[in-house]
């Protein structure tokens, strides 16, 4: 049996999907940059200026259309709006291993310009083993990129994996959105526009 949260970003991407689920899935990543924005680009020391997103190595659809693309399209920005750029498939996209492989994803030509020496935000749907968003980091930043942060939505744990395990059995606190994703402390007012 799944868990709520698994369903949840499973059903996100069926075909039509979960529409329940979409939303969810949205809404925390709005809430997650509307929230700790701030937080983030102060730890990273620049705000981001280019987004994008890591594409599927499974889907068959178009890039700008898979359900990842939808929820960079879900970040929070205030002020000027990032340059979205579009990551394609490398030569070692369909490598099944969990490696981190700096050619498992290539940035188009046209969009070099607009990475070079820029704080990019790769949004991830699913960390399992973190491969393809480190993979796509690696991308971005052979292509240039100064700064690259990944937000991932939801963090893919097991109880019969033995590092995931520990950090499972060390959970004793529900969730608190107002909790810093940087520094773990309280976040009372994470956004000043909540003052």
């Amino acid at each position: 049996m799944r868990h709520q949260s698994v369903r949840t970003a499973y059903a996100y991407k069926w075909d039509p999907p979960d529409e329940v689920s979409r939303q969810n899935m949205h809404t925390l990543v709005t809430a997650a940059t509307f929230l700790h924005g701030s937080c983030l680009t102060a730890a990273a020391g620049s705000r981001w200026d280019v987004l994008t997103f890591v594409p599927s190595t499974r889907r068959k659809l178009p890039i700008a259309q898979h359900p990842a693309a939808g929820l960079a399209r879900s970040v929070f920005v205030e002020g000027e709006q990032p340059r979205r750029i579009v990551l394609s498939p490398g030569p070692r996209i369909s490598e099944d291993k969990r490696e981190i492989l700096a050619d498992r994803f290539c940035l188009p030509s046209e969009y070099q310009p607009h990475v070079a020496g820029r704080h990019v935000l790769v949004v991830d749907d699913t960390w399992t083993t973190g491969s393809k968003a480190q993979s796509a980091a690696l991308t971005l930043r052979d292509a240039g990129a100064s700064q690259v942060t990944v937000l991932c939505v939801v963090r893919w744990c097991r109880w019969d994996w033995p590092d995931h395990s520990r950090v499972l059995a060390g959970l004793d606190q529900p969730y608190d959105p107002f909790r810093c994703p940087v520094t773990g402390l309280g976040c009372p007012v994470a956004n000043p526009l909540l003052a």
